[in-house]
C-alpha cells in the first residue's frame, strides 16, 4: 500500500502519488469543469484529466481546444488545479463515428475510417478523405501545442473505447483500401501520424501519454496487436494508459458485473513489452485493488475515474485510513448520462457538478431534527451539520442505512455496505447525534422542540391486494434479501415465484439463483468442456420464475439490463411478461397471460411490487399543527432511487 502513495514520474512530470484521475465526459461548462477538477485535486489526485476535442466534428459538448477563447480558460483551469498541488492533463479526443450530430458542427455528420455505424448510435456516417485525415493530424498537434502554452502539465491522446483513432486500428471498422487501411501496418498509420505530430508540436520534454484499449473485445484487434502498435509509438511517448474494450462490446466494461481491476492484465502485458510507465484503468475503486496493481507490478500508476465521482476525497481518505464512498458500478449517473448527452452525476455523490456553489449564509445555527436513517436522512443531516447546525438524527431501526442494507444483499452491490460505513463516519466527524431504535411521534417532537424538521421516514414494500397475498409462504423481496443465507437456501428447496419484473424483482431472483451452490459448480465445470467443443447437453433450471405485467422487464436498470437478463436466463430463471397474478394459492399461483388463465406450481411467492411512503401520520400532524417548519424528502416524498434521494437531501441547506 505504501507504494501507492509514493511519488511517481511521467517524463518530466513529477506526481505526488500513483493515482491519476482519468478522463470523464462530464458535459459541464468550462467553469464547471474547472471547479470539478480542482475539487478532485484537493482530494488528493496526483493528476486530473479533462476531455477536450480537437475539432467540432468529434467534440463532446462543443468543447474544443482549438476554439479562440480556450487558451485563457485552459490557463485558469491549470492554475486552479495547481493551487491544490495537483497536475492537469488534457485528453485530446475525437469521437469519430461515436460522435452525436447534435454535439458537433451541424454542417457535418460524424466521420469514421469507413461508413460502418456503431451499434450504439443510429447515425449516418461519412468516410474521412485523405485530406481530412491530414487535417485531423494537424489539429491534434495544434491542440497539444495550445495546451502546452496554456500551462497544462501534459496531454493524453485518446486511442481507446471505440473512438476515432481506435476505429482506424480495428479491422471491423476500418475497411479502407488506401494508405490508411488494408493491413495492420496501414491501419496503424493514422494513429502513429497523430502521435508523431503531437510530439513534434510540443517538443521532447513535454509529457505525452497515449490511452489505448487493450482489445476492442469485438474481434477486430487484441492485446498482441495493441502491444505491437505501442512498441511502434513508444519512442514518442512518456507513458501509456491501458484500458479495457470498446463501449459497444457485448462484454461489460465498467458496470457492476465487472470484477474490480479485471483488465489490469492488459496493462501488465504492455508493461512487460515497453520501458515507459504504464497506467492501469477500469473498475479501480478502492485501496486494495489499486495498491495490489502497483505492488504486483501490473502498472506504475492506476487511473481512476468514477472512484473520484463517488467521493471527491478518494485519495486523501485512502491515505489517511478514512472510509470513503465507493463507486458501485451502477452507471446511472455517469456513462448512461454521457450516452444521452446529459451532464454527468453520481448516485452516491450529489455534489458532482456543483462544486463551485456557495450556499447562502445563515444568521444563526439551528436545532435540527432529522427523522429517518436512510440515505436521504443521513445526507440531510450532513448538509445541515456542514452549515453549523446542531443536528439530531433519529431512526426507529437499530442501525442507520435504511433500505441500503437490503440493496447491499443484491448480487454485485455488496460495495454498498462500505458506503453505509463511510456515511456513518461522516456523521461522526460532523458531530451529528444519531439515536437508533427510537420512534418519533408528536410527543417526541414537542419534547425536543426543534427549529426545523426533516422528515425522511422512507418507504415500505407494497403487497398487492391479490387473493392469497396474506398466506404464510408469501414474502416481500426486502424480507428475502435481508433474511440471510439460511433463509434463502430454505426457500430454494422448492419452486419460487416472483411477482414483479422491475429492478428489485430481477435482483432478488439473481440473489437466490446464485445460492444454488451445486448447480453453480456444475455450470462452471461443464462450461469448461463446452469451450473445448465438448457438449454435455444439459439444461439448467433454477426453479425460479419472474412474472411481469408489462411487456419488458428491468427497464429501470438502464445499461445494466441486458447483462442482468442474460445472466438470469443463463442461470435457468424463467421470465414471463404481459401477465398478471389473479390469485396466490397454497401450492401455486393463478396467472392471466394474454387473457388465458393458467396455474403454475410454487412453494414460495415473493412480492417485488414496489414501495410506498411511510410516516404519513406524522406529516399530517406537522401540517395541521403548523408549529414547526419541516420538509419531507426521499422516498417519504415519493422520490425514487438513491441518487434522487441524495440530491434532494443535498438541497436542504440551499
Amino acid at each position: 500500500m505504501e507504494l501507492l502513495f509514493e511519488k511517481g514520474k511521467i517524463g518530466t512530470l513529477i506526481l505526488r502519488n500513483r493515482i491519476i484521475m482519468t478522463a470523464v465526459h462530464t458535459g459541464f461548462s468550462f467553469e464547471e469543469e474547472t471547479r470539478f477538477l480542482e475539487r478532485r485535486a484537493r482530494g488528493g489526485a496526483a493528476a486530473v484529466t479533462a476531455v477536450m476535442g480537437v475539432s467540432k466534428t468529434g467534440t463532446p459538448s462543443n468543447m474544443s481546444v482549438l476554439e479562440p477563447e480556450i487558451r485563457e480558460q485552459l490557463s485558469e483551469m491549470a492554475k486552479a488545479v495547481h493551487r491544490e498541488s495537483g497536475k492537469l492533463l488534457i485528453q485530446l479526443f475525437h469521437a469519430g463515428r461515436n460522435g452525436a450530430p447534435e454535439l458537433a458542427d451541424s454542417a457535418v455528420y460524424p466521420v469514421a475510417p469507413s461508413p460502418i455505424a456503431s451499434t450504439m448510435y443510429e447515425t449516418t456516417l461519412r468516410e474521412l478523405t485523405i485530406d481530412e485525415i491530414q487535417q485531423a493530424v494537424e489539429q491534434f498537434g495544434q491542440a497539444a501545442n495550445i495546451c502546452r502554452s496554456a500551462g497544462v502539465d501534459g496531454v493524453e491522446i485518446s486511442c481507446s473505447a471505440g473512438y476515432l483513432l481506435s476505429q482506424f486500428l480495428s479491422s471491423l471498422t476500418n475497411k479502407r483500401e488506401d494508405d490508411y487501411g488494408g493491413n495492420d501496418e496501414k491501419r496503424m498509420r493514422f494513429p502513429l501520424e497523430v502521435i508523431r505530430e503531437v510530439r513534434a508540436s510540443v517538443g521532447n520534454f513535454y509529457p505525452v501519454i497515449l490511452r489505448v484499449s487493450g482489445s476492442d473485445m469485438l474481434g477486430g484487434y487484441g492485446i498482441s496487436d495493441t502491444v505491437r502498435f505501442i512498441r511502434e509509438a513508444e519512442q514518442y511517448l512518456d507513458a501509456v494508459n491501458v484500458t479495457g474494450g470498446w463501449h459497444e462490446s457485448p462484454i461489460p466494461q465498467i458496470t457492476m458485473q465487472v470484477p474490480e481491476g479485471v483488465v489490469a492484465f492488459f496493462a501488465r502485458e504492455v508493461k512487460q513489452n515497453i520501458k515507459i510507465p504504464v497506467i492501469a484503468c477500469n473498475r479501480i475503486n478502492n485501496e486494495q485493488t489499486a495498491g495490489g496493481i502497483i505492488a504486483q507490478g501490473y502498472a506504475d500508476f492506476v487511473g481512476c475515474a468514477r472512484a473520484f465521482l463517488a467521493d471527491s476525497d478518494f485519495v486523501s481518505k485512502m491515505q489517511n485510513g478514512i472510509s470513503y464512498r465507493r463507486c458501485i458500478g451502477c452507471s446511472k449517473g455517469c456513462i448512461e448520462k454521457v450516452l444521452r448527452q446529459q451532464k454527468v452525476s453520481c448516485v452516491f455523490n450529489p455534489e458532482v457538478g456543483r462544486e463551485g456553489e456557495v450556499p447562502p449564509r445563515k444568521e444563526a445555527a439551528r436545532k435540527i431534527l432529522v427523522i429517518g436513517g436512510g440515505v436521504a436522512g443521513i445526507e440531510a443531516a450532513l448538509q445541515c451539520a456542514k452549515k453549523g447546525d446542531d443536528v439530531r438524527l433519529c431512526t426507529d431501526e437499530n442501525k442507520i442505512g435504511g433500505l441500503l442494507h437490503a440493496a447491499a444483499k443484491a448480487p454485485y452491490k455488496e460495495t454498498i455496505i462500505m458506503n453505509i460505513k463511510a456515511m456513518r463516519g461522516e456523521l461522526e466527524r460532523r458531530h451529528v447525534q444519531v439515536i437508533c431504535s427510537t420512534f418519533v411521534d408528536s410527543s417526541y417532537v414537542n419534547m425536543y422542540n426543534p427549529d426545523f424538521i426533516v422528515v425522511a421516514t422512507g418507504s415500505k414494500p407494497v403487497v398487492l391486494p391479490i387473493p392469497g397475498a396474506d398466506r404464510r409462504h408469501v414474502y416481500t423481496a426486502q424480507r428475502v434479501l435481508e433474511g440471510g443465507e439460511t433463509f434463502a437456501v430454505s426457500l430454494l428447496k422448492g419452486k419460487i415465484f416472483i411477482v414483479g419484473g422491475g429492478a428489485v424483482g430481477l435482483e432478488t431472483a439473481l440473489f437466490l439463483a446464485k445460492k444454488l451452490r451445486f448447480t453453480e459448480t456444475a455450470k462452471r465445470f461443464f462450461s469448461d468442456y463446452a469451450e473445448k467443443g465438448i457438449r454435455a447437453n444439459i439444461a439448467c433450471s433454477s426453479g425460479i420464475t419472474i412474472v411481469e405485467m408489462g411487456g419488458e422487464m428491468g427497464l429501470a436498470l438502464g445499461g445494466l439490463r441486458r447483462f442482468m437478463l442474460k445472466e438470469l436466463r443463463s442461470r435457468g430463471v424463467e421470465l414471463i411478461t404481459n401477465a398478471t397474478v389473479e390469485e396466490i394459492a397454497e401450492n401455486g399461483v393463478v396467472l392471466n397471460v394474454s387473457g388465458q388463465t393458467i396455474f403454475r406450481e410454487a412453494d414460495t411467492t415473493i412480492m417485488a411490487t414496489g414501495y410506498r411512503p411511510q410516516g404519513q401520520s406524522l406529516i399530517n400532524w406537522l401540517e395541521d399543527s403548523g408549529k414547526y417548519p419541516y420538509r419531507v424528502i426521499g422516498s417519504a416524498n415519493r422520490t425514487e432511487g438513491i441518487g434522487s434521494a441524495l440530491k434532494e437531501a443535498y438541497e436542504i441547506c440551499r
